[in-house]
C-alpha cells in the first residue's frame, strides 16, 4: 500500500518536456508552508544578487572545509515571523543532505581504492 503523505522537505526537479529548467540550480520546498527556497553557494555568486528574504549560513563538511551558503526565498505562504524557524529547519535538513552526499563521495573513493 502506498503512503501518500508528503514529507516536510523536498528537492524540486526541473526536468520536463521543456528540458531541465533548474539545471545547475538547487531548489527546495518546505511543503507545509509552501516555501520555495533556492540554495546558493556564496563562492559562486554575490549575496547582493538576491533581493527579498534571505538567510546566510555556514556548513562544515566532513573534510573540515567550511562552505558559505545562502537561502533565497522565491515564494512563501508563511508569515514573516515564521520564516526564521523555517530557515533553521531548512539549514538542518540541507546540512543533513550534504552529509549524506559527502559520505557517498568517501564511500566511492574507498571503493575505487579496493
Amino acid at each position: 500500500m502506498t503512503n501518500y503523505t508528503l514529507p516536510e522537505w523536498v528537492l524540486l526537479d526541473g526536468e520536463s518536456h521543456q528540458g531541465n529548467l533548474l539545471e545547475h540550480r538547487l531548489v527546495i520546498q518546505h511543503v507545509r508552508s509552501y516555501t520555495v527556497i533556492e540554495v546558493v553557494a556564496l563562492d559562486e555568486v554575490a549575496e547582493s544578487d538576491f533581493k527579498g528574504q534571505t538567510y546566510k549560513f555556514e556548513y562544515k563538511n566532513q573534510f573540515g572545509l567550511k562552505e558559505q551558503f545562502l537561502f533565497a526565498v522565491h515564494f512563501t505562504l508563511a508569515g514573516e515571523h515564521e520564516l526564521p524557524d523555517i530557515f533553521k529547519k531548512a539549514q538542518k535538513w540541507y546540512c543533513d543532505y550534504l552529509d549524506l552526499e559527502d559520505r557517498g563521495i568517501v564511500d566511492d573513493s574507498r571503493a575505487l581504492k579496493n
